[in-house]
């Protein structure tokens, strides 16, 4: 496996160059610290920015702390403020442009904010249409409308205030933009310190000279970063690496990356790879990431593969992408796989995918079945699917000797709110032996709201079990509403 690259120079100036200020301030984690000293020691370029970065710093700290001047100039702001007459700068009907660059503006604006009242300037212009009189330089037009009073002093004040506010302003805004810089430059580092082990881990998967076991905990890792960009080397190693054991990791990691682009890899590698635990875990994969493009090479292995556990798994895998196309080799498998544990899996792939065209193979399951779990499953994938079209083959097996089985079939019915099934319905509500059976019994009645079974659950009102007469009850009242 070839060492990771060191950092180029040239390339890593600017991400060193923005880092200097908190490696200087020692700032830094160790890693971003070592990065810095380790770049500094071959870039003359930015151990010379270091260097020019610490004499200013060091000159600013000869500075004195507050630069002031040493009489106090705002009594004398203020004293001519007050002894000034106020007069119109410009002629009646001249505009001038606005400008917003000045900060004293806005220091001026913030201080009639701080001090409201403090200073009411009303002005009226006239229509350009009319002649206006000529206004003197020391008497404004709107002299005799309105009498105005000015604190000089408050003025002042609001203006030194604004200022600092607007100094203070400015400095938040500074510091905020230079951590946001050291911010972006502290991610560009920790992106570039990822690609290195990733791309050295992409490279050392095809290393045919590295002994397997580093292989597999190569490929293993892969997985764990779930980073797209190792699909393509996994699916190489899936489809080339001699050993299974590669393989099957590599099989693995692209279940836990589920990218789209691994499927034509993995849907080869689920059909015709030699080893059991790579088809095993390469449908296992085509699962995880639920593309339909996976769903034929699934089904061929659903029917034809050798080992019940990628056939298992293929159904599986079927039920989590829950494309209607699967449901025909789901459907046979149920059928006519010779292992109990394939058609439970394909009970439930059913149910998920919740196909109409499935009820015919689930209602043969559920009379059919000599395994009691395939019948309760095959019950709830119809409750899930919803089909009138499987209510006779429910009420069927309502006779059944397991009460689980029974229960399971109840709920579909009321699932299905077929009013085909209220007569059956009622007798399981006033015969079950089983308490829960009769008031699910209860509760399927008031989902389909056929008036029909009014009788039977006024009778289920008096029931010896408190759960039964209180669904009876609830049930009334959906059929009377």
């Amino acid at each position: 496996m070839s060492e990771p690259k060191e950092f180029n120079g040239t390339k890593d100036c600017p991400v060193v160059e923005e880092l200097l200020s908190s490696f200087l301030d020692e700032e830094l984690n160790v890693e971003a610290d070592s990065f810095v000293r380790n770049h500094l020691d071959s870039c003359p370029q930015c151990t010379a920015k270091l260097n020019e970065i610490k004499a200013t710093v060091d000159a600013i700290r000869l500075l004195p702390l507050e630069a002031t001047p040493e009489v106090d100039l705002w009594p004398g702001i203020v004293a001519g403020a007050e002894e000034s007459e106020i007069a119109l700068p410009l002629a009646v009907g001249h505009r001038r442009r606005p400008k917003w660059g000045n900060p004293l503006l806005w220091a001026a604006g913030l201080a009639a904010l701080l001090i409201p009242g403090s200073l009411g300037v009303f002005a009226y212009v006239r229509s350009h249409d009319r002649a206006e009189p000529v206004v003197s330089a020391n008497q404004p037009a709107w002299a005799d409308e309105l009498d105005v009073n000015i604190d000089a002093q408050g003025i002042a004040e609001a203006i030194r205030m604004a200022t600092r506010i607007a100094s203070e302003v400015a400095a938040g805004a500074a510091e905020a933009a230079a951590q946001a810089a050291e911010a972006a430059a502290q991610a560009q580092y920790q992106e570039q310190r990822i690609d290195l082990p990733l791309n050295a881990l992409i490279e050392a998967l095809g290393d045919e000279e590295l002994d397997a076991s580093t292989r597999v905990q190569v490929a293993r890792t892969l997985g764990e970063y779930d980073d797209s960009r190792a699909v393509a080397a996994l699916s190489e190693a899936l489809l080339k690496d001699p050993v299974a054991e590669v393989r099957r990791w590599a099989a693995w990691a692209l279940g836990e990356i589920e990218d789209s682009r691994a499927i034509p890899a993995l849907s080869q590698a689920v059909s015709r790879d030699e080893a059991v635990q790579v088809r095993r875990w390469a449908a296992w994969a085509l699962g995880e990431i639920e593309d339909p493009a996976a769903v034929d090479a699934l089904s061929g292995v659903l029917l034809r593969d050798e080992s019940s556990e990628v056939r298992r798994w293929a159904a599986w895998a079927l039920g989590e992408i829950e494309s209607p196309r699967g449901a025909d080799a789901l459907g046979r498998a149920l059928v006519s796989d010779r292992s109990e544990e394939v058609r439970q899996m394909a009970v439930w792939a059913l149910g998920e995918i919740e196909a109409p065209e499935a009820v015919g193979a689930l209602s043969e399951a559920l009379r059919g079945a000599n395994s009691v779990e395939i019948s309760r499953q095959a019950a709830w994938a119809l409750g899930e699917i919803e089909s009138p079209a499987a209510v006779d083959a429910l009420i069927s097996q309502l006779d059944s000797d397991d009460a689980e089985t029974r229960l399971m079939i109840v709920w579909a019915l009321g699932e299905i709110e077929s009013p085909r099934a209220t007569s059956a319905l009622a007798e399981v509500l006033l015969n079950d032996p089983i308490a829960e059976v009769r008031a699910r019994a209860a509760w399927a009645l008031g989902e389909i709201g056929d008036s029909r079974a009014s009788e039977a659950l006024a009778k289920a009102m008096k029931d010896e079990n408190a759960e039964v007469r209180r669904m009876a009850i609830w049930a009334l009242g959906e059929i009377g509403g």
